[in-house]
């Protein structure tokens, strides 16, 4: 009779679809792990083709139906970490190396990861400037929010969350281009990112979406020029139809021809005694086996929730050392902010200020808290100052478009009783009107029209204030 071999112990049993030794339906067993390498091969597809998010759901559902595909948790935490979510990438590679200790690409990934320790906490304070943002916007400021996306999209390009969220900053403040660029760059590296469509689609209505260009991206910790290891597609053989009816019938005529030749056997008088105690060794042997694997079963079962204590105990000692080093940081921060500051490096201390949101600023210590203040107090108004007069001389030199970041920085640090604040508010209007943004214009040049109009506009000249008046009234036309 033809031996099976059972795909999940690798014991060999004589006939049916449950294994005996381990109790597994071998037939579900095998759907079960086919279904999961075709979802690995959909997802591999979609990350070659560009299409990181789709690709990385098929994974998901892959590990979901089989845990233990290996190479699905491996490709995971590659797309994971090329998108940033550097914590979820590691923990899968971890998973996968408690599964696979020889030739896993886990160790590799995990091994490169901490040598780049410098890449490794550039690419967490991405992560901890796209938290901040998410608490300037809760705050409504999105200007502060901006400025953290930018800084955590130049460290990661691939940055998806990051710049889906610059996208909706710019659909706030109603910068359509910009907005258009940000959602570009999504669908450039992940071409079917349903927030980046979205986002395309109400910017771009009845416009097609930009094609991908992203199938020769980078994937990895160290982005090699391709997802490289052992990420071929996994062969799925078709499943070959058995007629069980058949085979039983084979099983019942040899067990019929067996049955015979033993009734021939027990007819003959010296055979009885050497066939009884074959038969009471076979029994023996097969309860010595069964019981050597129950003890192995133990022993991998006794190993397995060690193992998992041991991950749990390491998850907590890794949280417990994150919040140890984000105190670190945030103390690092305010105390480099101060250093800057009694050094007269004004802007410098301000922007690393501005990487702490409000929650991180109540965890300080009072010294630190007070650092801030001091910070904000003294530094603010000499910002504003410098930007309003880099500013104006861009503005003078009629370089609008120099002239509007420094403009716009100088609106945001002015005190408002500051005494540039009205011409500031002038130039502004100018450009605004000027690059043809009306509504903008018209909210700017309004509010200088009721803070200068009572004192008859004061430090402006017959030539601005006529300039004034006749750009009023177009955009009040305009609008």
């Amino acid at each position: 009779m033809k031996q099976l071999k059972c795909p999940n112990c690798q014991k060999q049993f004589e006939s049916g679809t449950k294994c005996p030794n381990c109790n597994v339906d071998t037939v579900l067993y095998v759907r079960i792990v086919r279904l999961s390498d075709k979802l690995y091969n959909q997802g591999l597809a979609r990350l070659k083709a560009g299409d990181i998010h789709y690709g990385m759901e098929a994974l998901a559902k892959s590990i979901a139906i089989n845990k233990n595909n290996v190479s699905s948790r491996n490709l995971l935490g590659l797309a994971l970490y090329e998108t940033g979510h550097i914590g979820e990438a590691l923990k899968q590679w971890v998973i996968s190396q408690s599964m696979l200790e020889e030739d896993n690409p886990a160790t590799k990934y995990i091994e490169l990861a901490n040598k780049n320790s410098r890449q490794l906490e550039r690419l967490n304070d991405a992560v901890g400037m796209f938290n901040q943002a998410l608490g300037h916007i809760k705050h409504k400021s999105d200007d502060l929010a901006i400025i953290q996306l930018k800084k955590a999209v130049e460290i990661n390009s691939h940055f998806v969350d990051a710049l889906n969220l610059l996208t909706l900053c710019y659909l706030i403040q109603n910068d359509r281009d910009r907005a258009t660029y940000a959602a570009e760059r999504v669908l450039a590296f992940d071409a079917n990112n349903p927030i980046a469509l979205n986002y395309y689609a109400i910017l771009n209505p009845g416009k097609q979406r930009p094609s991908s260009r992203a199938a020769s991206k980078p994937i990895g910790p160290k982005s090699t020029t391709e997802v490289k290891g052992p990420y071929m597609p996994v062969e799925i053989g078709e499943k070959k139809r058995r007629n069980f009816h058949l085979a039983e019938m084979i099983a019942f005529l040899i067990g019929v021809l067996v049955t015979g030749l033993i009734c021939y056997f027990l007819i003959i008088p010296d055979r009885d005694d050497r066939s009884a105690v074959y038969l009471q060794q076979a029994e023996q042997n097969l309860l010595d086996e069964r019981a050597a694997h129950l003890a192995e079963l133990h022993e991998v079962i006794t190993a397995r929730d060690d193992l998992q204590h041991n991950l749990t105990y390491l998850e907590e000692q890794m949280s417990e050392l994150r919040l140890d080093r984000d105190a670190e940081r945030r103390i690092n921060h305010v105390n480099q902010a101060y250093w800057a500051y009694r050094n007269e490096d004004h802007r410098r201390a301000v922007d690393l200020i501005t990487m702490l949101d409000d929650f991180e600023r109540a965890q300080l210590p009072p010294d630190m808290r007070d650092h801030i203040e001091t910070i904000t107090e003294g530094s603010y108004p000499v910002l504003g100052v410098s930007y309003y007069t880099e500013g104006l001389s861009y503005f003078n030199a009629n370089n609008f478009y120099g002239a509007l970041p420094n403009l716009e920085n100088a609106e945001h640090f002015l005190p408002d009783d500051a005494t540039q604040r009205n011409m500031l508010l002038f130039m502004l209007g100018t450009i605004y009107y000027q690059h043809n943004r009306i509504d903008e214009a018209y909210d700017t040049l309004t509010t200088l029209r009721d803070r200068a109009a009572a004192a008859n506009f004061p430090g402006f000249t017959g030539a601005q204030r006529t300039a004034f008046s006749n750009m009023l009234n177009s955009v009040t036309a305009q609008r």
